[in-house]
């Protein structure tokens, strides 16, 4: 055998052991793959889904029970109307008297100070009275006093009060706290009793005339804020020993309408109101600390008859929307003054609440585009007592309106 044919020999045998060894190679991945397609393949764990919950389960139950769910919520609609309806109904036929002592004879004692001769300061301690309490209605002057006499009501008493004399001032209401701390007897052989002061009712005069600032003089500025802050201010003060003593509730009555929304043309009213808020808000807090409940009436548009009559008589029309009663007023003082904890504000009298609101949230810019922007407002003056509706000089809702669409 030559050379070159063993050479082939040995290549020929090379190449068969290769394709031998890729051929078995081969032989076993296909075995591998078939035996792994050959198993099933086993599926992923089932996830689980979290329970449901309270509010899942009704939709549920409301979804598959449509008919019996659309009765239920009509029941309770209905249900609820019902129930303020009545509450409202009840709360109206409700009587409000002030306590008696076992000899019938009256014990709880109200001061109310303000413009006498104001429809509703006069509306509102005549009503204290007819509710069954002692009522002293402050008056610094004989006139004032001749006037609270002139009501003819046993328990309608002046408290007469100089503040022009501070010495004269404490002795009269030093005399005032000796009747409160004395024994009383209703009639002879009577059981005695004491007297309790349960409130103190505070109802500053707001009122003035419309006018510019520059109209105004620096006199007529000094009377104002004498006549309505410090005159305020100094009956309280004086009051105040008597009222922490008997741990007395006190109420301030302010109209708030048009002070809220600070107009043209009444800059004074706007003053007082804000240098009396500001007062207020001190006295609560200090007040509080000794025990003593302050609450802060804002008022809006209220009936008072007296000043709706006259209005009848001199022709006024009737206003668009119907003015909120006097006894809603009446009501709302009797319930601060005998409860415990009365609400720091109140809102009594349509417009209160949505003036307040627009007062302090809206833009003056909107607030000058409700009144009527570009458009002089017209100066009334309302000098008599009688004309006084919720707050003589405040813009009720209709006034408000009616400058608006002039503009």
């Amino acid at each position: 055998m030559t050379d070159a044919q063993q050479l082939i020999n040995y290549a020929r045998n090379q190449f068969n052991e290769i394709a031998a060894d890729v051929e078995r190679h081969f032989d076993l991945v296909a075995g591998n793959l078939k035996e792994r397609f050959a198993k099933p393949l086993s599926a992923p764990p089932a996830r689980r889904l979290p329970p449901p919950t309270t509010w899942q389960l009704a939709q549920r139950w409301m979804y598959k029970h449509k008919a019996l769910t659309a009765a239920i919520v009509a029941f309770f609609v209905t249900g609820s109307v019902g129930a303020f309806v009545y509450v409202k109904s009840r709360d109206l036929k409700k009587k409000r008297r002030a306590k008696r002592s076992q000899s019938g004879a009256r014990t709880d004692v109200v001061v109310v100070a303000g413009a006498v001769t104001n429809p509703l300061t006069n509306a509102l301690y005549l009503d204290l009275e007819r509710r069954g309490f002692v009522v002293y209605v402050v008056a610094n002057t004989s006139e004032e006093e001749h006037f609270i006499r002139s009501q003819s009501r046993a328990d309608l008493i002046p408290l007469s009060l100089d503040l022009v004399d501070p010495f004269m001032a404490q002795n009269q209401l030093a005399r005032f706290q000796n009747l409160l701390g004395s024994e009383q007897r209703a009639f002879d052989h009577a059981e005695p009793h004491r007297l309790n002061l349960i409130g103190l009712v505070v109802v500053p005069d707001l009122r003035s005339n419309p006018a510019r600032v520059e109209d105004i003089s620096s006199e007529e500025w000094s009377d104002a804020l004498n006549a309505k802050v410090l005159h305020t201010i100094a009956t309280t003060q004086h009051l105040l020993p008597a009222v922490i003593e008997h741990k007395a509730n006190v109420l301030f009555l302010t109209p708030s309408m048009t002070a809220t929304l600070k107009p043209p043309m009444h800059s004074v009213e706007s003053t007082v109101y804000g240098a009396l808020q500001g007062f207020t808000s001190s006295l609560a807090a200090e007040l509080k600390q000794d025990g003593v409940n302050t609450t802060w009436f804002k008022l809006g548009n209220i009936d008072i008859p007296a000043a709706t009559a006259k209005q009848r008589r001199d022709g006024v029309p009737a206003p668009r929307l119907k003015p909120t009663p006097l006894r809603t007023l009446h009501d709302q003082v009797f319930d601060t003054l005998v409860a415990k904890r009365p609400s720091r504000t109140l809102h009594v009298g349509r417009g209160s609440l949505t003036y307040d609101i627009i007062g302090s949230v809206m833009p003056p810019s909107f607030i000058a585009w409700m009144m009527g922007v570009g458009s002089r407002p017209r100066i009334v003056r309302d000098t008599s007592d009688d004309d006084l509706q919720g707050s003589a000089g405040s813009l009720t809702w209709e006034k408000v309106d009616q400058e608006r669409l002039d503009a």
